[in-house]
């Protein structure tokens, strides 16, 4: 028999990679988590652009038409006179915000804007800290104080979505 330097032994053994019984055996949770992660990750920045953006927008049409149970909070911290103006008008930006969000476009002028809103909204916490705290315990939220403090998550998502890098083309 002649042994020909084109041929390379196989480096598979019948106990090898598909098992005694020539199956493949099933990949780990972790090996599966690894091999999709990158498309999760992918798929769930533009959930989170979508969701963050949409409630934005869901929230700003309701104080744009008058229907927003938390227009007389909204009052209640501004310092000066709101009239009927402010808390449409204050909807009107938040749709924008959203709109601008769900885009995508122009995201390092978006973060200082949406930033700026966010963070205003603390405003509760220390202009009107009756209707955040329970006992004036700052530990104890009542349903306004949990209400203003989710807002720490939508501005780290904000976050998120404004700085992630960009592709290279």
């Amino acid at each position: 028999m002649t042994v020909s330097s084109q041929l390379t032994p196989s480096t598979r053994t019948p106990a090898g990679p598909t098992g005694p019984t020539g199956t493949t055996p099933p990949e780990s949770p972790a090996a599966l988590f690894e091999r999709f992660a990158p498309r999760l990750h992918r798929y769930g920045l533009v959930l989170l652009r979508a969701g963050l953006g949409g409630v934005f927008v869901w929230f700003g049409v309701l104080k744009a038409i008058g229907l927003s149970p938390a227009a007389q909070l909204v009052v209640d911290v501004m310092p000066f006179d709101t009239g009927g103006w402010f808390v449409p008008a204050l909807g009107w930006v938040e749709i924008v915000l959203g709109v601008w969000l769900i885009a995508g476009r122009g995201q390092a002028a978006l973060l200082p804007v949406l930033g700026g809103h966010l963070l205003g909204t603390f405003a509760v916490l220390l202009v009107t800290p009756q209707l955040a705290f329970d006992h004036s315990n700052p530990l104890l939220l009542t349903m306004v104080g949990e209400f203003v403090v989710k807002n720490v998550v939508l501005f780290a998502a904000a976050v998120v979505l404004t700085t992630r890098p960009r592709r290279a083309v």
